[in-house]
């Protein structure tokens, strides 16, 4: 099954924390929270697949596999020689951040999950690449081992 998510790709940023006191005892206590931007863009990936899925479709409870591209925009500083080599479906591969496995795929599972399977645990490979490209996206392919 492929999905495709328009869209620079964004990673996860790790949780926030702040102290907080109750009013009523007077202790303070730490509270974690993700940021609203972290929250909405899980919930656009997530609206984006749910469109995609087929009627009827059950969440996958196996092992998995998943087949990732992250294609993000053309840089400005990109010379006339890069940008023909990417409209010419030439790859230039992103090497710099956001991190795969930490933000990028870490976000991305996290919003897929009880949609495309019941528990992102579930997912046992993960082949991913972070590319340049004319149109951003993630293509998604997930698939049953």
């Amino acid at each position: 099954m492929k999905i495709i998510i328009l869209g620079t790709p964004k990673p996860k940023q790790s949780a926030r924390f702040r102290a907080i006191k109750n009013p009523k005892t007077g202790k303070t206590f730490v509270s974690s929270y993700q940021k609203k931007e972290v929250k909405d863009n899980e919930k656009n990936i997530a609206s984006d697949v749910e469109k995609q899925l087929p009627i009827g479709f059950i969440p996958f409870d196996c092992p998995i596999g998943a087949k990732i591209l992250y294609v993000f925009p053309m840089l400005s500083s990109f010379t006339k020689k890069q940008k023909e080599i990417i409209e010419n479906n030439g790859i230039i591969y992103k090497d710099t951040k956001p991190d795969l496995t930490d933000n990028l795929n870490k976000g991305l599972f996290d919003a897929c999950e009880g949609i495309l399977y019941k528990n992102d645990s579930r997912v046992c490979k993960v082949d991913s690449v972070k590319i340049y490209g004319v149109e951003p996206r993630i293509e998604l392919e997930i698939y049953k081992l």
